[in-house]
């Protein structure tokens, strides 16, 4: 199953779409105080293929306010090379990281360069299991 993510930077709403691997939606969530209205357009905006998922992307509007992302390397090892302090024990950062789903790990990933960004004011930068637990990027 090939996964995708949309979420809206300022609402933080978020729609996770989830295609079989004939490449064919099959499901798709909403996440967060969506009103009737706005679940009513975005389901006419639904691609029913990754192809199309893809087109969408590559088409998009950043002014839209929305992030997309596919679920790829969701692993610890991609999120721990990534994270630019390591400082605790990696032990305690791993098991952090097993508690979330698969959209948290995702978005703690794209979040990184966000952080990076915030903290270069020279505040202090939390360690990656207080990163994770305390879910910095919602």
């Amino acid at each position: 199953m090939r996964t995708f993510i949309a979420k809206h930077a300022k609402t933080g709403l978020k729609i996770t779409f989830k295609f079989g691997l004939n490449g064919v939606l099959q499901i798709v969530e909403f996440e967060g105080e969506w009103e009737a209205d706005k679940i009513k357009k975005v389901a006419s905006n639904i691609t029913a293929s990754v192809e199309d998922m893809h087109a969408k992307m590559r088409a998009h509007d950043l002014k839209s306010g929305w992030i997309f992302a596919e679920l790829s390397d969701v692993s610890f090892a991609n999120f721990y090379k990534q994270y630019p302090r390591k400082v605790g024990p990696k032990e305690v950062t791993e098991k952090a990281w097993n508690k979330l789903g698969n959209v948290d790990k995702m978005e703690a990933i794209l979040f990184i360069p966000e952080l990076v960004k915030l903290k270069s004011d020279g505040t202090a930068f939390p360690y990656p299991a207080s990163y994770l637990n305390k879910k910095y990027w919602k």
